[in-house]
């Protein structure tokens, strides 16, 4: 029974996850297209514009609203959190380069692709190592 419990709260947590991950997915690509067609950045700059924007917003969603944690290790969590999104950013720009310039896709389906690829990384970083409520993090 105890089991069952376990993954019940697993999975309400990687669906509140998947949900604050969309919603910043969705501020995220907004501004890239803003920045690229609206504006005329180059896309990749566009892209990390774009992160910049959608960042502050994924943190707050995923720590209190996901993961629930309302400890006062707001500060180191937040660098955490920062350290996992600039390794996904980086990972991102990959698939997003590859994607456009070697896949021939437009640049917002393969933002949409890699988002998908970063979204695995981020939950388990943040899952297993920010947000786990482990005494030796604090």
């Amino acid at each position: 029974m105890r089991t069952l419990s376990k993954r019940v709260r697993n999975s309400s947590k990687l669906i509140r996850y998947a949900i604050g991950g969309g919603l910043a997915a969705m501020i995220d690509l907004f501004f890239l297209w803003f920045f690229t067609d609206l504006v005329g950045i180059y896309y990749l700059t566009s892209q990390v514009l774009a992160f910049v924007i959608s960042f502050t917003f994924g943190f707050y969603f995923q720590k209190y609203l996901t993961f629930r944690d309302f400890s006062g290790r707001h500060g180191v969590q937040a660098l955490l959190f920062f350290l996992f999104q600039v390794i996904g950013l980086g990972i991102n720009l990959v698939v997003l380069k590859w994607a456009v310039e070697y896949a021939g896709i437009h640049y917002l389906v393969g933002s949409v692709i890699a988002k998908w690829v970063v979204f695995v990384w981020n939950y388990i970083m943040n899952h297993f190592f920010n947000f786990s409520g482990k005494e030796e993090w604090r």
